[in-house]
């Protein structure tokens, strides 16, 4: 059975994409078979593995011509009894997405019941991949409680600097809010520090310390240090890996890859 993974926090553009994009490609080069729901209206999971032009699966226009969300749309997860098929990623062998777009701001307006129709289409899935990651929008809602209403493991990046660190402390406070009232199987699996500067500076080294006090283990020990070839990898929707096989930050992908099993594998007891 997979495993449902979160990518969150309620502080914005920290990476959740960027981590949810190398680290299912990374999973998947392991021979694993990743499922990636995108659950951000602004859809940039979607277009940094398919690209702009969306195909009918996500975005059907249908005989009137008129756009509506595809069999591979997130929107379909939240509706009872949806028709969903996700989208095998083109030129991957393993991994597959359900893609966003604009249409999945209207679920903010609908019936707290369907958190419970997410959740469900969800777990449907679970024995056809190995792992499924849910890419998150950055603000509370039902969009983002739906993921964590549904998922068994919350991953959070960080950038390290004080609004970030608040940021954690929410996301926190939130998901302790959902395991006690929504999903008692909810844990955090740990806090990726991101686009840290390679050369250390005080303000990293400061908020580095006050994460290792506050959270400990919960830290990873990998971090991805900041690099232009990020930015140039999803450009050309690539993984680091892909674009730059031997750099620094495909090293510390993978590497959060394999401490990412090896957390899971933790929890479980199962070889992963």
């Amino acid at each position: 059975m997979g495993h449902i993974t979160a990518i969150s926090n309620q502080k914005g553009g920290v990476g959740k994409t960027t981590l949810t994009v190398n680290l299912g490609k990374s999973l998947a080069a392991r021979g694993r078979r990743v499922l990636l729901i995108d659950n951000d209206p602004q859809g940039n999971l979607t277009t940094a593995l398919i690209g702009a032009d969306l195909p009918a699966e996500v975005l059907d226009h249908g005989e009137s011509n008129a756009e509506v969300p595809g069999v591979a749309n997130t929107y379909t997860l939240f509706l009872e009894n949806g028709n969903i098929r996700p989208l095998k990623v083109p030129n991957y062998e393993n991994i597959y997405l359900i893609g966003a777009t604009r249409h999945l701001a209207e679920i903010a307006t609908k019936d707290f019941q369907v958190l419970f129709d997410f959740r469900e289409q969800v777990e449907k899935l679970q024995d056809e991949f190995d792992d499924i990651l849910i890419d998150c929008l950055p603000s509370f809602g039902l969009l983002q409680t739906a993921a964590h209403a549904t998922a068994k493991y919350l991953l959070i990046p960080t950038h390290l600097d004080s609004f970030s660190h608040s940021g954690i402390r929410e996301q926190m406070k939130t998901a302790q809010g959902t395991k006690k009232r929504i999903n008692p199987d909810l844990m955090p699996l740990g806090i990726v520090a991101n686009e840290v500067s390679a050369s250390k500076t005080n303000v990293d080294m400061v908020f580095g310390e006050m994460l290792g006090e506050e959270y400990g283990d919960l830290v990873f020990k990998s971090r991805i240090t900041k690099s232009v070839k990020i930015k140039e990898a999803h450009a050309l929707q690539q993984s680091v890996s892909e674009y730059k096989q031997y750099s620094d930050q495909a090293r510390q992908f993978e590497e959060i890859a394999g401490e990412y099993l090896e957390r899971i594998a933790l929890h479980t007891g199962e070889a992963v």
